[in-house]
């Protein structure tokens, strides 16, 4: 017989959103100038307030998630890796790929390649 045991409880505390202004709602770029700095800030608000008046508290902290994404176009931030380039060589965009290299766009792969030196994607393309 399958037997369920539940330990590390915790309670997870989601802030409202910048824009949520109880009577109405706007987007939170609309409500700031700097989301990501004033999301932040209510949330440590927000750990200072349960620490100050909550007794039985082992801890409180405040997590979030990093998206890497390209400034270029938008998609997720993937680079090449060593062992993507040994294993599908056709991946590179020529010869002078290395690892580190963007793989979203063209606009990415050139910052890359100007800020190291590397001689720009060839025409033609892949080696």
């Amino acid at each position: 017989m399958k037997k369920t045991t539940r330990d590390d409880f915790e309670v997870v505390i989601t802030p409202r959103r910048l824009g949520d202004l109880g009577w109405m709602s706007v987007s939170d770029r609309m409500a700031s100038s700097d989301p990501e700095r004033d999301v932040r800030e209510r949330c440590e608000e927000i750990a200072a307030a349960v620490k100050r008046h909550v007794d039985n508290v082992a801890a409180v902290e405040v997590r979030f998630t990093e998206t890497h994404t390209c400034s270029f176009c938008g998609y997720d931030w993937e680079v090449l890796t060593a062992e993507a380039i040994a294993k599908y060589p056709t991946m590179t965009q020529d010869e002078r790929s290395v690892e580190g290299e963007p793989v979203c766009c063209e606009k990415a792969i050139a910052e890359f390649r100007t800020e190291r030196g590397i001689p720009q994607v060839s025409e033609g393309g892949a080696a």
